[in-house]
């Protein structure tokens, strides 16, 4: 495998994430990047003149119609990758890479959103 395509999972919520200026524990960075986003399509919400952010997500994301066939979307999916660093409670010393995140907004609010961070290193440890 090359070692450019390994990547670690930030599942540990007591993890740290440090980006230029600011520092974040990987639960309290996923909470932020849910509370965030909700916040954005809230806006969006407001200027299409939805009442609710529930009515707003069921009319616009909750299902795409082709032809005949009717599909249901459970989530909207937002990613990015930015440059940072981590420090794991179970390793030694920060490591610089890339994070891929992954926000997903439940369309129906009957799932959790939820945050996948996945953490590529510049020089993976062996």
């Amino acid at each position: 495998m090359n070692d450019k395509n390994i990547s670690i999972n930030l599942d540990c919520d007591d993890d740290v994430v440090l980006f230029e200026k600011d520092t974040f524990k990987v639960s309290r960075l996923k909470e932020l990047m849910i509370r965030e986003t909700k916040i954005k399509l809230k806006s969006l919400m407001r200027r299409c003149k939805y009442q609710s952010l529930g009515q707003f997500m069921t009319d616009y994301f909750q299902e795409i119609i082709l032809g005949e066939e009717t599909i249901s979307l459970d989530y909207m999916r937002f990613e990015t990758i930015k440059y940072c660093q981590i420090l794991q409670v179970n390793n030694k010393g920060w490591r610089t890479g890339k994070l891929n995140i992954e926000i997903y907004i439940s369309s129906d609010f009957n799932q959790p959103d939820k945050v996948n961070l996945k953490f590529f290193p510049e020089q993976p440890t062996h």
